[in-house]
């Protein structure tokens, strides 16, 4: 890094630019990179798995895209495991054991069981999910990244198109 030639270009990427050497970064240009948008990632892994003539659901892509948190590199590690996992297919059952996640549909009817008052559906879905697992912080999690789109799309309605699951948000 002291003196390179004039044609050589070093391009270091980190998530923890902390632990490079000071006399490192006082040598290099710095780009913060910003996160994706789930509907991102989800476009690039569908894009790869078309490619590689992979067998896919789209339910578990957008399960491994939320996932992901913005990051591609994440997303496409999470890939690998889930086409590992899978057999060569990526299918969202697989990709659900695999990510430790509840499904999506009592986390859906718990919400609008919610919205409509309904405590003894709300009770109902709760028994169902205790029984598939005791750990409801992946659950209440779910639950908040889902009202948190719903918060948005009431002061800004246009967000809603690049949900994935907009006819939920709105409905809600």
């Amino acid at each position: 890094l002291e003196e390179p030639p004039p044609h050589v270009k070093f391009l270091l990427a980190t998530t923890d630019p902390h632990k490079i050497p000071v006399t490192v970064l006082s040598r290099c240009l710095q780009f913060n990179l910003k996160r994706l948008l789930p509907a991102q990632v989800f476009t690039q892994m569908e894009f790869i798995l078309q490619q590689e003539s992979i067998e896919f659901e789209a339910a578990a892509l957008k399960l491994l895209s939320r996932a992901a948190d913005g990051s591609m590199r994440d997303g496409l590690s999470l890939l690998d495991q889930a086409i590992v996992y899978g057999n060569d297919k990526v299918m969202t059952e697989d990709v659900r054991i695999m990510l430790g996640t509840v499904a999506q549909q009592p986390i859906d009817d718990i919400l609008i069981a919610l919205a409509q008052g309904d405590a003894v559906a709300i009770l109902d879905k709760i028994n169902e999910i205790a029984n598939l697992t005791s750990d409801f912080s992946d659950v209440l999690k779910q639950i908040l990244q889902i009202l948190h789109r719903v918060a948005l799309v009431q002061q800004i309605p246009t967000v809603v198109d690049h949900d994935f699951d907009g006819d939920m948000i709105a409905a809600l």
